[in-house]
């Protein structure tokens, strides 16, 4: 058992003062215990001098980030589209999904040639088109033999109730996009080949826009497609586009370019859209640790970002968090459509962080922020069961990490080094040089993060420092701030000498930001 000396115990303020409130619980290896948390930082006031180790964690929850700012929106080319009958056969299903192929009952997939259809959905702001995220774009056709899914009978088309193939809908990202997979749709009477699409808004569970229209194929591929099974147990159409009366109210500019992709075919449509609600702009969400944009975990710390989120910096001062400051909520929409207030940890105007709540279904989500009872700003994320991070000293995400050191020695005794420094000149941190000269001491990276907590196993972590594998001996929640979470990873001894080395953390295949360390 590791000993634990009493000389190690600090106030639950002079731990906050050294480690910015972040506490630890640790975990080192076989047959060792978990130590408390406010034991975790004990050393530190005897090796660094007072101020020289300010919090680490805490900047990163309550405050803007220092070196982080709002990206201006790139501005894409974008037409502006007409808007045609949506027709009978709409049904909301709420099927979140880019795989709209098969039957969700039954797991049945529609037979067709492949089609990969994407959206780039902007906003059109004066002469420019700005992406437009956190938008539900439905799509819905028939099938290879002109039968549409979850109707009753009429028209051709039998009873098919309870079915839902052919039909889902994506929320759009930070760039405006969605994809789907699906089928080369066929025909029925009276119709030319079309897939009909609609993009909404909400603002909660209120529907704030909606436009409605259909997209058509090239009567000349459609021609070769319909050559192939199961659309040639079909006779000849009689319907082409143009002799399609909805086509002719604008089809021509909502016709795809196909191009071949493997077995089938992929197609991109960019649209603009005009007369959205001025009230609601986009925002970005981002890991709170590592500013990666590829998606959050369950009950991560997350960042927003945009522009007039509030009137000035209000951290939070209660816990459990608030999930109001200032007239600010933030609000998580799920994948199964379950709508949350986050807690949060800091508004201000550009930027607010909060926690994923607890609860939130993996998929995508619609993040949305509200202000005085009005929806002022929305976007989307990913949200799957890990999404590593790693909180850095200067809160951007990269460099020195936001960590501490435990040594111990060959008589068990332990002490506490830090990882860091700030540099009073450039007010940035630097990396501490890390001693591993002494061959008879074991020293172990305690790094804060969030992200992980849901890993699969500890076997399912991995890491490298400088190149050489580095053993992860505990991952676990840190319970000091919602969210928080914590890995120790064992220094190997090999890495003396080598000066500064990068520390690259994976969980469960999910690759963390990369941060720094000074080995001696």
């Amino acid at each position: 058992m590791v000993k634990k000396s009493s000389k190690l115990l600090l106030s639950r303020r002079e731990t906050l003062r050294l480690i910015g409130a972040a506490g630890a619980s640790a975990l080192f290896g076989q047959g060792y215990e978990r130590i408390p948390a406010l034991r975790l930082a004990g050393a530190l006031k005897s090796i660094a001098p007072a101020g020289l180790f300010p919090g680490l964690i805490r900047p990163a929850l309550f405050a803007p980030s220092p070196l982080r700012t709002t990206k201006a929106v790139e501005t894409l080319a974008c037409v502006v589209r007409p808007a045609l009958t949506e027709g009978p056969y709409f049904v909301d299903e709420m099927l979140n999904r880019s795989d709209i192929r098969s039957d969700p009952t039954t797991n049945a997939v529609k037979d067709g040639v492949p089609l990969r259809l994407k959206f780039n959905v902007s906003q059109v702001s004066g002469d420019a088109c700005v992406p437009l995220s956190g938008a539900l774009v439905d799509i819905w056709h028939c099938d290879a033999l002109g039968i549409y899914s979850d109707v009753s009978a009429g028209m051709g088309n039998p009873d098919t109730r309870g079915q839902k193939f052919l039909r889902g809908y994506q929320v759009t990202d930070s760039n405006g996009a969605v994809e789907f997979t699906t089928i080369y749709p066929g025909y029925y009477v009276g119709r030319t080949v079309h897939i009909h699409f609609k993009i909404r808004l909400f603002s909660g569970s209120q529907k704030t826009y909606e436009f409605t229209s259909q997209l058509f194929m090239d009567d000349t591929l459609t021609d070769q497609v319909f050559t192939q099974a199961p659309y040639n147990t079909k006779s000849a159409r009689g319907t082409r586009n143009s002799n399609d009366g909805i086509y002719n109210g604008g089809g021509s500019q909502l016709l795809l370019s196909m191009t071949r992709d493997g077995q089938g075919y992929a197609a991109s449509f960019d649209i603009g859209l005009s007369g959205l609600p001025t009230t609601v702009a986009a925002v970005s969400t981002v890991s709170a640790a590592s500013y990666a944009t590829d998606g959050m975990a369950k009950e991560e710390i997350a960042a927003l970002f945009g522009v007039g989120l509030a009137d000035g910096t209000i951290p939070a001062e209660t816990r459990p968090l608030p999930t109001t400051l200032g007239g600010v909520e933030v609000h998580v929409r799920d994948a199964a459509g379950t709508d949350r207030t986050a807690p949060l940890f800091m508004v201000s105007p550009t930027q607010i962080n909060f926690q994923i709540p607890e609860g939130t279904s993996t998929g995508n989500a619609v993040i949305y922020v509200v202000r005085n009872s009005t929806t002022i700003g929305q976007g989307t994320a990913t949200i799957g069961t890990v999404a590593p991070g790693l909180f850095a000293a200067d809160a951007n995400g990269r460099g020195v990490p936001a960590a501490v050191a435990l040594r111990q020695k060959a008589d068990g005794s332990q002490s506490y080094e830090p990882v860091a420094q700030l540099n009073q000149t450039t007010n940035l941190y630097e990396p501490v040089p890390l001693d591993l000269s002494v061959t008879a001491d074991q020293l172990f990276l305690v790094g804060f993060g969030t992200g992980f907590r849901y890993y699969s196993a500890l076997s399912a972590a991995a890491c490298t420092i400088g190149g050489t594998t580095a053993e992860v001996l505990f991952m676990g929640v840190q319970s000091d701030y919602a969210g928080l979470d914590q890995v120790n990873i064992r220094l190997p001894a090999s890495l003396a000498g080598r000066g500064d080395v990068d520390v690259n953390f994976s969980v469960d295949g999910k690759t963390a930001n990369t941060v720094t360390i000074n080995i001696k």
